[in-house]
């Protein structure tokens, strides 16, 4: 497969998990709020808040996805090693570190690591580093 077209894929897939993720987050938040939600929930309803969150951020990892899946196939052929699963373990690599600075903001806009955060960066690291230059090859 096209690693453009995998990387659409592996950015809707992220969407979708990311979308049920972001809901989840935002009614555990709801009952500990950081300041900037409660701020933000004191001017619009919690489902008027989220919905349009959703629409955009599954729109921007499928962005992502296709941004992800140009760069697989412009850094494609350099490194032809093969470990930790992935046949381009350079990329798969790359993205393990784009997921720890992933989590590092997750935890900033929560306010401390809290456990509903940890699946997003590894859904993240999966899709991206493994999934997408799996479907590529």
């Amino acid at each position: 497969m096209s690693p453009i077209i995998a990387g659409v894929l592996t950015g809707a897939l992220m969407g979708l998990f990311f979308d049920f993720l972001t809901i989840q987050a935002l009614l555990s938040l709801r009952k500990d709020p950081p300041r900037w939600l409660e701020n933000a929930l004191k001017q619009v309803t919690f489902f008027r808040f989220v919905g349009p969150m959703a629409l955009f951020t599954h729109s921007s990892w499928t962005f992502a996805g296709l941004a992800a899946g140009v760069l697989y196939m412009v850094l494609d052929g350099d490194d032809p090693t093969s470990a930790l699963g992935s046949p381009f373990v350079g990329f798969t690599i790359s993205v393990l570190v784009l997921a720890t600075f992933y989590l590092a903001a997750t935890a900033a806009a929560g306010g401390r690591i809290r456990g509903w955060m940890m699946p997003s960066p590894v859904l993240f690291a999966i899709t991206f580093g493994w999934v997408l230059p799996v479907l590529s090859d």
